[in-house]
């Protein structure tokens, strides 16, 4: 093993350890092990300042990040995300693939796999997977299949989607962010597309054929109720439907 730099370059990595332990911790509330952190950092860089070259580092320097585009962009995208969910602006969507499904079902898996991989490429996938969810577990258990094998391959479609764009996935803006520091001309929204576009059809293809197949057929779906809902309908006794069948 390299010899570590410094004492500051350990502590870090102490920090960035305890972190992920905290993170995996299911007692301990995500953004309180992020906050935990970082002001571990903040209180350690002041009480021991680190200095190179003469030059001392500033702890306020750790928040800079906080400012940085790409960051910004992601959470932009989380609060659009977000409002997609509130408003139900997709659920058109899931309904119509709904009332398609018995018709053709192959083809609206199909359909299904290139709206969630197409909506992806424009917003956080969240949302497309919280409104295709209910779908396909409701058709899952109508069939008395697996639901992985409709969850899993929507699942991976989302991500197919999120390659096409730069805005697509947090990946995909770090790596222009960090592209654009390094002094390399800006990428445009669509610099990838093309080849994201020609890897991502053979792998909708392959999720909507073969991964099917390679997943679990006898696991059926079992939520402790038959699914079974009654409806209820109130007329007034001037309504036009009075007497009609």
């Amino acid at each position: 093993m390299p010899p570590i730099p410094n004492a500051h370059a350990a502590f870090v990595l102490i920090a960035t350890a305890v972190s992920l332990g905290l993170f995996s911790h299911p007692r301990v509330p995500l953004a309180t092990a992020a906050l935990a952190v970082l002001a571990a950092l903040l209180i350690g860089f002041t009480g021991a300042p680190f200095t190179q070259a003469g030059q001392t580092f500033a702890p306020s320097a750790l928040l800079a990040g906080f400012s940085d585009p790409p960051l910004i962009a992601i959470v932009s995208l989380m609060i659009v995300g977000q409002g997609v969910v509130e408003t139900g602006a997709l659920q058109p969507v899931g309904r119509t693939l709904g009332h398609l499904w018995d018709r053709a079902p192959q083809m609206v898996f199909l359909l299904t796999l290139l709206i969630a991989a197409t909506t992806s490429a424009f917003i956080n996938n969240t949302p497309v997977v919280i409104l295709l969810m209910p779908l396909l577990t409701g058709i899952a258990a109508r069939a008395q299949e697996s639901p992985a094998r409709l969850l899993m391959p929507m699942g991976f479609a989302t991500l197919i989607g999120g390659m096409a764009t730069t805005i697509g996935t947090s990946t995909n803006l770090l790596v222009i962010g960090i592209a654009g520091k390094m002094g390399l001309p800006p990428l445009g929204m669509f610099a990838f597309t093309a080849p994201a576009v020609t890897a991502g059809l053979v792998g909708i293809v392959y999720l909507w054929l073969v991964a099917p197949h390679m997943l679990p057929r006898s696991a059926a779906l079992h939520t402790g109720s038959p699914r079974l809902f009654t409806a209820r309908f109130g007329l007034s006794t001037d309504s036009p439907m009075v007497g009609r069948t």
